[in-house]
């Protein structure tokens, strides 16, 4: 895999930045996608959808693993990963407050007490079966919010002990057990590490992600195959991405979101893909996966202020993207052996 560290270190963090922030807005704004344009007038609170939220702890679970592994040796990250969805479920009321222990500076942000949807297959296993894994699933769930929820690991290669895309794996699996779920989250992970690690942002995207195929699963390639072939052939039309993307599965989302963010190349064009993303059947994960993979490539700067500024979580997921690459990368924290740089961070980001 592309080493992540490829592009100028602020151009990654940027990236980063840009992915977690295109994820939301894709999300967010699926049915909104006239709020998409350029120059953008304010027009009030834009909310985050429940897999933004999960996303959102799934960056704190993947930092706090690494704060773990670093300070006392050894992590078992899923179990890291789970915590902090519970974390969420204490704040959705989903579980008594007093479950466990709300530590961290996260579970201080009161909008993410607020339900902003739908997280059905999360939401059981928190509830009522537990955290399931790829060899003893609690649940037959295969729908998109594995996928994208986990897209942060991508910007784990390189950087971490353990591997993006078997962390992805794993984490989906906590909550969806049907294995398609599993192989497709690993795919966006793996898709995205390349594309995040592109090293000007101008290189053609569908080459990109061309280079992540070889490894995953050999129908999941192939589909992402047809989708950049369509792309290159039959761009922006609605037939092509309800064939692609025609249910709420993970792959589904998967497809139609590569197939739009390719059918209106370069920067000029992201408006036209989140918009055209926003027509497709499972809108919300599909314009999420499209906002991800155009977020990856060109940069947070490419997102107008004026629509970021209105979004309820901005400020928590921007926080969360820089975080995560200072602990890659500076590792603030300090480790078993060394002080920390930072005296806050294990009071944000514990290591338990």
């Amino acid at each position: 895999m592309t080493n992540a560290l490829d592009p100028h270190p602020l151009v990654w963090e940027s990236r980063v930045r840009g992915c977690l922030l295109g994820l939301a807005l894709g999300e967010s704004l699926a049915f909104q996608p006239t709020e998409l344009s350029e120059p953008s007038e304010p027009s009030g609170l834009i909310q985050a959808g429940p897999a933004t939220q999960l996303a959102a702890f799934t960056v704190e679970g993947v930092v706090r693993a690494a704060v773990r592994s670093l300070q006392q040796g050894s992590c078992h990250p899923p179990s890291v990963v789970w915590a902090a969805y519970c974390r969420w479920g204490q704040l959705q009321g989903l579980l008594p407050e007093d479950a466990a222990e709300l530590d961290g500076w996260l579970v201080t942000v009161p909008t993410l007490r607020e339900r902003r949807g739908a997280a059905e297959a999360t939401v059981t296993a928190i509830q009522d079966t537990g955290p399931g894994t790829r060899d003893a699933p609690t649940t037959g769930s295969m729908d998109w919010q594995a996928l994208v929820r986990g897209l942060p690991f991508a910007a784990l290669s390189g950087q971490a002990h353990w591997s993006d895309v078997l962390m992805a794996t794993e984490c989906a699996a906590l909550t969806h057990g049907h294995p398609r779920a599993w192989s497709t989250a690993a795919a966006g992970v793996r898709l995205l590490n390349n594309v995040l690690a592109a090293r000007t942002g101008r290189e053609d995207l569908p080459a990109v992600i061309t280079e992540a195929l070889p490894g995953l699963d050999e129908e999941l390639a192939a589909g992402l195959r047809t989708a950049l072939w369509a792309a290159g052939t039959r761009p922006g039309e609605r037939d092509v991405l309800y064939s692609l993307a025609s249910n709420d599965s993970a792959a589904s989302v998967l497809m139609g979101g590569v197939y739009a963010a390719t059918s209106f190349p370069g920067r000029e064009g992201i408006y036209q893909a989140m918009r055209f993303a926003a027509t497709a059947p499972e809108a919300h994960g599909v314009s999420a996966m499209t906002g991800a993979v155009i977020g990856s490539l060109h940069g947070v700067e490419i997102w107008p202020a004026g629509v970021l500024a209105r979004h309820e979580l901005v400020w928590v997921l921007d926080t969360l993207a820089r975080d995560l690459v200072r602990q890659l990368t500076a590792n603030p924290g300090g480790s078993a052996k060394a002080a920390p740089h930072d005296p806050r961070w294990n009071e944000r980001y514990p290591g338990w």
